[in-house]
């Protein structure tokens, strides 16, 4: 079982009502089988295609065609754009805040905040299809009441959506960290 990504992959869908009004998901590669980087999917309603802005394209592909499309947030969004140069303007994740702006070649501005914590705990799947292959995720799920998204200067008019109680809380908006992707071999 070989691991092929090690760092963080905080995320924060906001709704308005019972619709999603905005996504946001950075991924933080200290360590991958595409080398170390970043990678900023960025959504917002009425876009024709999720956002991809990264230094590093082929990392920022692979992570958003191997991982993200498949997750539960993504669901009922559109396709992920071609991967866009960008700049980081500002990069900051830690298991209680994250503060990110990134502007990508194509003028696209993207700024997130998630942080106000309510409860972590450790997350463990095992034996997760995605497409064609079979990961183990470990990692540390820090659930939190607030997430801020600005796309091209605007604010997405949203909020996160927190559910579950004191011992099984959860949040729209979340810090990912430690996070470990394992590749199950075929058997």
């Amino acid at each position: 079982m070989p691991v092929e990504f090690i760092g963080a992959n905080p995320n924060a869908t906001l709704f308005r009502g019972e619709t999603k009004a905005g996504f946001v998901s950075l991924w933080q590669a200290d360590w991958s089988v595409r080398g170390p980087g970043v990678a900023v999917l960025a959504w917002i309603e009425g876009d024709d295609t999720v956002r991809l802005l990264t230094p590093e394209p082929s990392l920022g592909g692979w992570l958003a065609h191997a991982f993200s499309r498949h997750f539960p947030e993504m669901s009922g969004l559109p396709g992920i754009s071609e991967p866009v140069h960008c700049e980081i303007r500002e990069w900051r994740i830690t298991a209680e805040h994250v503060r990110a702006k990134v502007t990508g070649e194509d003028g696209s501005r993207v700024a997130v905040t998630i942080g106000q914590p309510l409860a972590s705990r450790p997350g463990h799947v095992i034996d997760w299809q995605l497409g064609t292959n079979v990961y183990t995720l470990t990692n540390m799920l820090t659930f939190c009441a607030d997430a801020t998204l600005e796309i091209d200067d605007a604010r997405v008019l949203g909020r996160t959506v927190v559910t579950g109680d004191e011992d099984q809380l959860s949040s729209s908006a979340f810090i990912a960290t430690h996070e470990t992707w394992t590749r199950s071999e075929p058997g």
